[in-house]
This record gives structure tokens, sequence and C-alpha cells, in this order.
């Protein structure tokens, strides 16, 4: 289930030298229960289907006349009555394709709403008062419209600014039928079942879909029925007949972990009995016989495992057991967090997981967030990633306990000596929360990756890349202000991996362009140069990296640049040393060792070759480096070689390349000495190079009588054997 692979330690003196990462199949799975649940996302798939599957509430114009009016409405009612599809289809009603989405005035920033016009859903649980005035301000000034939905007692604390509208929802038969006509099965019978207008009395909009949900899996009256019901009456007779705890802790176990095999069960039964302090003597003879279990149960047997066949009977059992007996929940709990790492109890991965995700949506839907983050945290710093990922990824986004465990997921991004394996799993989690709260995930994101190792900023940009196949802006804007604070942090480690990944997130979005949520090129050579001009020793090998990475795809855009950076970009004479010239020089050397098919300088030879008067800037700097005056790198002597070969091979381009050489030196005594060597040990004694070698030499040699004497002697040669 999960991969253990060596980590290289740097910077921050990291905990572990192992580091569990999470599965790609376990992540798909999460985001498939998430996309699955209307209650955690706001997709435009889910708006889309809410608004089109909408019974109007019967407060409906009410309610459009306050917000077409005011703009700002809080809508009222309890758990399935339908109050945030009130306000996703009032929203459309005014505005069809007005953009919707969920907001959180204590992990959003307030700031972004301003601009286009928006609609804004607003959970009243997550919000306090300050906050949320400050956003009621925002949105009058943007001229948008916000919604706050939630129960009338998570209303009341903004009653004196915001009064409530208490939604009345609309006939639940009504919503039954609707919903059943969205499924496709309106030409049926089923929206005309007589026993579906009985179950449905007093019943929520929130129930009618979920019963017309029943019939589309089920498709068998009384089978949909008792699976409504929860199969309180099946389960409350099973219960009365088997009085013995042994037998209850047993079935509590099967239906918990089924299908599974029969060791499983017992195993778990076991655990489940140790937990409720049932005096078990005996141990294993004392359950119920093997060839009894099925009967006992209630159960069939397919390919070695016990299953329960009647839909959702298995997942009442544990909700029966919750709601009747509650002196035994802290006990349930701490079973199912216990058992997926039970020593005695041997569980395969898939059941192990199964059962940390009941765990997770039974703590999350009772509001047990504590036991969540606690247990997380443990699984996480035991090395079981994948548990403590279960855990967080169902929880994160839960409507009660979400708001909690995303401020969790903050403080342990921030923590700098966390385990590996949860900042690792942090990580991971944000994928599932990115997909929603994309910017409360890229800050949990750039905290890990400020705060973490190697592998912790690979898994970074892995998810960030993930987030941006889905919020490509975005991600972009957010590996742009990664970039933008990464020198002012304190610690100069920090900035570097800051920096690192801001960067290599702006390389990874730069294919898709503008059109598809990208950076322009322009804007990404914009922070290499802001890094080479201000970002100090540590930051500047970051920026000649990316530089070098964005030239392999956009190599004229980066020598225009590295040319640009290397002349009076800084405002000084050439040749001093400068921040960004140096770094420019590096990184037009590396480009300018660069060869073509012939073995000849690419720079000037290539595709998007540049003319040698174009360069003079980096080599000017290139020669005060070889003096002392800067630092460069070691290419220059190779790089001066191959340029000159070019002059050689290609007579057009030698006058240029020859005048490039002497402005490089100017009139410095040093320079010229340099070249001169230069020159003279690359053409050795070869006749083929003693042309260009003259050439160069009589632009630099000194002193004046020395070049003067020389450029007598070259002319009456040539003379001579041009004549010959």
């Amino acid at each position: 289930m999960t991969a253990i692979d060596d980590v290289t330690i740097t910077g921050d003196g990291s905990q572990n030298a192992f580091g569990n990462t999470v599965s790609r199949d376990l992540v798909l799975n999460q985001l498939s229960f998430v996309r699955a649940r209307p209650s955690m996302v706001l997709s435009r798939g889910e708006i889309d289907d809410r608004a089109a599957g909408y019974v109007p509430a019967r407060n409906h114009d009410v309610i459009m006349n306050v917000l077409q009016r005011d703009r700002i409405v809080a809508l009222a009612g309890p758990a399935g009555a339908g109050v945030t599809t009130t306000a996703i289809a009032a929203l459309r009603e005014l505005r069809p394709r007005l953009p919707i989405r969920l907001f959180s005035t204590g992990e959003d920033d307030v700031e972004e709403i301003s601009g286009a016009e928006h609609g804004y859903l607003i959970r009243a649980a997550d919000e306090e008062e300050s906050r949320l005035r400050s956003c009621l301000e925002a949105v009058r000034t943007s001229g948008g419209f916000l919604l706050v939905v939630g129960t009338e007692a998570e209303q009341r604390r903004f009653a004196g600014f915001l009064p409530a509208i208490r939604v009345q929802p609309p006939p639940a038969d009504a919503v039954y039928r609707r919903r059943l006509e969205r499924l496709g099965l309106g030409g049926t019978h089923w929206p005309d079942w007589p026993r579906a207008v009985e179950l449905l009395k007093e019943a929520s909009p929130g129930d009618a879909r979920r019963l017309a949900d029943l019939v589309t899996e089920i498709g068998i009256p009384r089978e949909v029925e008792r699976a409504y019901l929860g199969w309180k009456e099946e389960l409350r007779g099973w219960f009365t007949e088997h009085r013995e705890l042994r037998d209850q802790s047993l079935f509590i176990a099967a239906a918990t972990i089924a299908p599974a095999d029969e060791t499983s069960v017992y195993g778990a039964a076991l655990s489940l009995a140790r937990e409720l302090g049932i005096r078990i003597e005996g141990g294993g003879l004392v359950w119920c016989p093997s060839p009894g279990l099925l009967g006992l149960l209630g159960a069939e047997r397919e390919d070695g495992r016990l299953v329960f066949r009647r839909p959702g009977y298995a997942a009442s059992v544990l909700r029966h057991v919750w709601d009747d007996y509650p002196l035994a929940r802290g006990d349930l709990l701490s079973w199912l967090s216990s058992l997926p790492t039970d020593g005695v109890v041997v569980l395969d991965p898939g059941l192990r997981r199964k059962l940390v995700e009941v765990f997770a949506d039974l703590a999350a839907e009772h509001g047990a967030v504590e036991k969540i983050v606690r247990m997380a945290e443990a699984w996480a710093g035991n090395g079981e990633a994948d548990l403590a990922y279960v855990a967080l990824a169902r929880t994160c986004l839960h409507p009660l306990v979400g708001g909690r465990v995303r401020r969790m997921l903050y403080e342990w991004s921030r923590l700098r000596y966390a385990p590996q394996t949860l900042k690792l799993t942090v990580a991971r989690v944000c994928e599932v929360l990115g997909e929603t709260h994309v910017t409360i995930a890229l800050t949990r994101l750039k905290h890990l990756v400020t705060h973490g190792n190697e592998q912790v900023r690979d898994e970074v940009l892995d998810v960030a890349r993930a987030l941006a196949g889905i919020h490509p802006r975005e991600v972009a804007a957010a590996a742009a202000e990664w970039c933008r604070t990464a020198p002012r942090l304190r610690a100069e480690q920090d900035g570097l991996r800051r920096a690192q990944a801001g960067l290599w997130l702006l390389l990874d979005l730069l294919p898709g362009g503008p059109a598809h949520g990208g950076p322009y090129p322009r804007d990404v050579l914009d922070w290499i140069g802001y890094f080479a001009r201000g970002g100090g020793e540590r930051l500047r090998p970051v920026a000649l990296e990316a530089a070098l990475e964005m030239a392999r795809h956009h190599r004229g855009a980066v020598l225009g640049a590295a040319l640009a950076w290397a002349g009076n970009a800084d405002g000084r004479p050439y040749g001093e040393a400068m921040p960004r010239a140096e770094l420019a020089t590096s990184l037009f050397l590396r480009l300018a060792a660069e060869r073509d098919a012939d073995g000849l300088a690419v720079t000037l030879t290539g595709p998007a070759a540049v003319r040698p008067a174009v360069c003079a800037p980096a080599w000017c700097v290139a020669v005060a480096a070889e003096t002392g005056k800067a630092t460069v790198g070691d290419a220059f002597l190779d790089v001066a070689g191959l340029w000159l070969d070019t002059a050689v091979a290609r007579p057009g381009l030698r006058p240029g390349i020859v005048r490039l050489f002497a402005t490089a030196a100017g009139g410095d005594p040093a320079h010229r000495s340099l070249l001169v060597d230069l020159v003279r040990g690359w053409a050795d004694a070869r006749r083929d190079r003693r042309d260009v070698r003259d050439d160069v030499l009589m632009e630099l040699l000194m002193p004046e009588w020395r070049r003067l004497l020389l450029v007598l002697w070259v002319s009456l040669r040539r003379m001579l054997a041009g004549g010959g």
C-alpha cells in the first residue's frame, strides 16, 4: 500500500530517513468519494445538478425579492431542508451565468472578493462575526451576491446585522418525483409508488432525494423501503432475540468489516469485546462455531468471505448501535480507530482502510474532530500514511468538522519538525482539499515546501501539478507568490526551497500558456531575473537552473533575456561586477557552449542565431570574470575556443567575432593580455587557425608599436600570398 523510499536529508535537519508516500490509487479513491458527496464539493456539475433538480421552496419568491434587493441573504433551515440548493437555485435564476463558489472567511482571503461579479456561498457554522461583517462589506463593494446558509442555531449569532430567512421546504414527495425524473425514471411506476407518499410524510427534501437514489440503486419496493428506514425493525428484532454480548459483538464486527473472511470477523469481534469490557473466557472456543455463523448473522458466503446481501443492511448495523446505545459511542470510535493497527488481528490493507473510512465518517458526523486529528497524527507518525490520509481526506471538507480539520492541516504544514510521513500525508490531502478550496490547499502546500526536504518538495509539486489541471490560474498565481515572498524569509534555506518550488511550478505551467491559465514566458523570465538581481548567493543558482530548464523549449527568449541582463540592465558600466549581470553571463556561457550538427556555436549558426555584436555585454562580463572581478563559472575558455572555431569555419561570421573579442577586451591591459594569450594558445601552430589568430591580435596586441608592426607584417604576407 505504501512505498518506502530513501530520502536525502537537507537543510532543516528533517526527522526521518524514511518517508511513506500514499499511493496514487488511494488518492483517486478518495477524490471519487469526495466528488460523490454533494455536501463537500461545489463543482460546476454539482451546481448544475442542484439547480436542474430544484423544486422551489414555498417562500422562494420572498427569497428572490430579498436577494435581488439586498444582494446578501442568510437562509436557515434544518439539515436536509435544501437550504444550500435553494441558495444555488436563487443565484442561478437571478444570474444564469454567474460563477458560484464556496467561500470561508477564515481560510479564504477576503481581498479576493473584487472585480468581476460572483456569487458566494458561506456556511454559517464556519464563521465568526467580525470576519463575516468584513466579508459582507467586500461583497457589497464588488457588486456580487452572497448567501449565508446554515441552521437557525448557527445563524442566530449574526441576527443583529444579518437576519435569516427560514427556508420553507417544498413537499418531499415533489422532490422525490423531480429526482426520479433527473435519474431517468420519470416514465416508470416509481413516481406514483403509493408507499413513497407514506414514507415521505414529514420528511425533508434530503430524505426524498435519498429515497429516489435508493429506488435507482435497488429497484425492489420492499427492499427500498427497508433500506430507507435503516432496517430498524429487523435490527431491533435481531438484538432483542440475541441478547448474548458475544453474539452482538460478533454481529457488529461482521457488519462493519464485511465483506471479510471468517478469521478477520472473529478477530474483529474479539477486539470489540475487549474494547467494550466484555469478559471472554475460553478464547476462540466461546464464539459461535463457524458452521452456524452464517445463520446467526443472516449473511452469505462468497469467494471465502462473509457478505450481507440486503442493500444497506450491513452499514445500518453500526448506526443502529450508535443511535440506540449512546454510552457505547466512545468505545465504538476507539475500537474502529485501534482495529486497523491491532497487532492480534491481521487484516488486509483494503480492509484496514475501510475501517478507517467507517471511523472517519462516523466521527465526522458526530463532531469528534479531536479524535480524528489525534488518530491521523498517530498513524502518520508510526508510518501508517495510508490510514492517516484516508481519515483526513474524508473529513477535510465535511460540513461539520471540515473547518477544524483544515485548521489542523495548516498547523502541521507550518511545523518545521513534523514527522516526515505526516508532511507527505498533508501534501496528498491537499489534492482532495484543493479541488474545492484551491487557495486554502495552496497555502498549506507553500508552508510544506518551505519547511520540508526534497521528498516533501517533490510531493508538493506533484499535488500542485494535479491541481493545475483543474485550477491553472490559481496555481500559477500561487507559484508567482511563492517566488515573490521567497527572498523575504529569514532562513535562507527556507527561501531557497520556496523559490525553487515556485519556479519549477511556473515552468511546468509554461507549455499551456496564458490560454490555459499558465504564465507567459516573459513572466517566468521576470521571476528568474528577480532572483538574479536580489536573491542573494543562495537563490542565484536556483535562477540559473530554472533558466537552463526553460531554455530547452524557449531558447531564444532565455538568450535574449540573458543578453539584456548582462548589458547595462542594472545601470552600471560593462564589466563591473553586478549580481544579475554575473548570473546572466553564466547563463549565456552555458547557452553559448551548445553546438550545432557541424560542431559550431549554435548561438551564431542555428535557426534563432544572433549577431556576434549583440553578445558583447555578456563577453565583457565574462572577460572581467577571468581577471578576477566577477564570478561566472569555468566555461569561458571552452566557449571562447568554440567561437573562434566558428570564425574559422564560417568566414562570413569572422569579422563580427573578431570585433566581439576586441569589444570585450576594451582598453583594459589585463583584458587584452588575457585574450591575446587565449588566442595564441588556441591557434598553436595550426595553419588553418592563423588568419583568425592574426585578425584578433591585430585588434588587441600591446604596446601599440607591436600591434602596428603585426598589422604591416600580416598585410604584407597576405598580399604576397594573394599575388602568388
